[in-house]
């Protein structure tokens, strides 16, 4: 018995040696594989020499170099890309980057695309200029990402925290990470200070992946597919849907095909586009709520109940009409989301939905389908139940008060670099840029042009009756908004149930 005893004992101390063993071996050959890329890195990164080289930037830093070209709408260039993101929090563009990539940037967006802080499409490729994949700012890798750039949002986190409490509620929404950008346009390798573009969010673009969107990938050979839409503006080189929403006028911008793009075929686009025309005819008819053929038999309606509860709270008035995306996996129903854009949400909205920081009103019940299943009282009570238990949690003022806090926290001195290069007088003026893009279009991201802009066309400039005229009255102005707008919806949240058949 003792002999039995000993060898158990012997046979595990070799068990925990060799296992010790395994671990040390597994943290060289991870040492080594980070070695070799720090080496490999450090031979293709671009050596830039300016007078801000040895400054402090609390946040990571992203410099983009276009070899000389000058980013304009619709244009697709190539270039490098190097990120700084050191491990203790201070980067330095002396620093060794911890990315460095060849990239395809495009100026994306509506609105914001007319603004002069511009935000980019990102597209990582190889030395082929085919797209390769890669972790971001500790995001899972992926070729694809989004650049947002906050200018109408002077909070600058608009997006984060919408995107970051949505995750909370609804599982996937895109991660975002905040940084400060430089954009060398001059084929120099000089970073002068006009070249510095402020903060802005690096996010995750919405894709199908084990990481992002998690639905399987699209099968060869077969017409039925998994998918993601998007109804938005049809864009040049979109894929544009003709379903039955939009043939029948029920709203003016229909759903652009996401995924599949690169295989779809003509018999996986006719899927797509039959799946949501029988939803929507089925949706508008007579027997839209019947328990066994309703919309209940197209719909996940938890995801369609929690994405209708985060735009209405974060009064997010583009949404039901732009970026609302949909996506459906195999033999599953179709759900509602991920969420996207929150940039004129949280009272930052424009001059013809009211006036700055109004909290009244529901909107999401008039926009297309969310009208509709709205009128179904067994989804009406499900939008009032969970509304109220959200309250208690990610929608409650504490939360959300404190979610402001710390992403103030993150952005720090940032906050100040950012508004001395775009001012708040001028980001308050983000409608005369829009509404003015045939003269300002052309002005690229030369911030003076804009400012004589509206020096020579005074009669132009919007009132700023409402509007923050700091950041830190902006953060108030934000904290204000979601105290009054959670406590208006509590006392009329039940009218929503109240109205439905």
């Amino acid at each position: 018995m003792k002999k039995d005893i000993f060898k158990s004992i012997v046979a595990f101390g070799f068990l925990v040696l060799a296992l010790v063993l395994v671990a040390n071996l597994n943290n060289i050959k991870k040492e080594a594989k980070e070695t070799l890329k720090s080496e490999r890195i450090k031979k293709i990164t671009k050596l830039y020499k300016s007078d801000e080289m040895n400054k402090d930037y609390n946040l990571p830093i992203v410099v983009i170099n276009t070899d000389g070209e000058n980013l304009k709408r619709d244009d697709t260039i190539n270039g490098d890309i190097q990120i700084y993101n050191s491990k203790s929090g201070i980067n330095k563009l002396t620093d060794i980057p911890q990315t460095v990539s060849r990239a395809s940037f495009k100026i994306r967006g509506n609105s914001s695309s007319k603004y002069p802080k511009k935000q980019f499409s990102i597209k990582l490729l190889n030395k082929k200029g085919n797209e390769k994949e890669e972790s971001i700012l500790g995001m899972p890798k992926d070729s694809e990402w989004i650049l947002n750039a906050p200018f109408a949002d002077k909070s600058l986190m608009r997006n984060y925290l919408a995107l970051n409490t949505s995750n909370k509620i609804m599982g996937y929404a895109s991660k975002a990470k905040f940084c400060e950008v430089f954009i060398v346009n001059d084929k120099s390798l000089e970073i002068k200070p006009k070249d510095y573009q402020g903060v802005y969010v690096m996010i995750e673009k919405i894709n199908r992946g084990e990481d992002r969107v998690d639905i399987k990938k699209t099968i060869d050979n077969m017409d039925e597919t998994s998918f993601i839409v998007a109804k938005d503006r049809q864009k040049s080189g979109e894929i544009g849907l003709k379903t039955y929403g939009l043939e029948t006028s029920i709203y003016n911008h229909g759903f652009n095909v996401k995924y599949p793009k690169k295989d779809l075929t003509p018999g996986k686009y006719q899927y797509i586009q039959k799946y949501l025309s029988e939803f929507e005819r089925m949706l508008y008819s007579d027997k839209f709520n019947d328990p066994a053929i309703g919309y209940n038999k197209f719909i996940d309606v938890d995801s369609f109940v929690d994405f209708y509860i985060i735009n209405e709270f974060f009064k997010n008035t583009d949404a039901g009409i732009y970026s609302t995306y949909f996506y459906k996996d195999y033999n599953s129903k179709m759900k509602a989301g991920p969420v996207w854009d929150f940039n004129q949400s949280l009272g930052n909205h424009t001059e013809d939905i009211g006036l700055p920081y109004e909290y009244e009103g529901f909107f999401m019940n008039q926009r297309p389908i969310f009208d509709r299943l709205m009128e179904d009282k067994s989804f009406a009570d499900k939008v009032v139940k969970r509304y109220k238990e959200l309250r208690k949690t990610y929608l409650s003022d504490e939360y959300l008060t404190k979610e402001i806090d710390t992403a103030s926290g993150k952005i720090g001195d940032a906050a100040y670099r950012n508004f001395k290069k775009w001012p708040i007088d001028l980001c308050n003026q983000a409608e005369v840029f829009e509404e003015n893009n045939d003269v300002t279009g052309n002005y690229s991201i030369d911030k003076s042009k804009y400012e004589d802009f509206l020096k020579k066309n005074k009669h132009l400039i919007k009132s700023t009756e409402g509007k923050a005229k700091s950041y830190k009255e902006e953060l108030e102005l934000m904290k204000n908004f979601i105290k009054n707008r959670g406590n208006w919806m509590d006392k009329n949240i039940d009218s929503l149930s109240k109205w439905a058949n």
